[in-house]
């Protein structure tokens, strides 16, 4: 089974680094879905909720206002300024 390598970033921290089935952000013109073996991706991100879904379907939620995503190679980058509550079912 394919898996991506995500690092998620704020300004002053590491927010989450590891393996994930997918990874569901929220791009400026609506919701996006990475998964493994997507074509090479850029993305601005809005206001709204990152979901990490790790292999065994737990997936962590946390709350952005803006930022980045980048996929390459079934590597994941996302970096944001900074973090809020999250406002969608199952945060974390």
């Amino acid at each position: 089974m394919s898996s991506l390598e995500v690092t998620f970033v704020t300004a002053g921290s590491t927010v989450w680094t590891g393996r994930a089935a997918q990874v569901v952000v929220p791009a400026l013109d609506g919701s996006m879905g990475i998964l493994p073996r997507m074509q090479p991706t850029l993305a601005i991100l809005g206001s709204g909720d990152v979901r990490v879904i790790d292999e065994s379907g737990r997936a962590e939620v946390f709350g952005v206002d803006g930022g980045f995503m980048s996929m390459d190679d079934d590597i994941v980058t996302i970096g944001v300024d900074s973090l809020h509550p999250a406002t969608g079912a199952g945060s974390r």
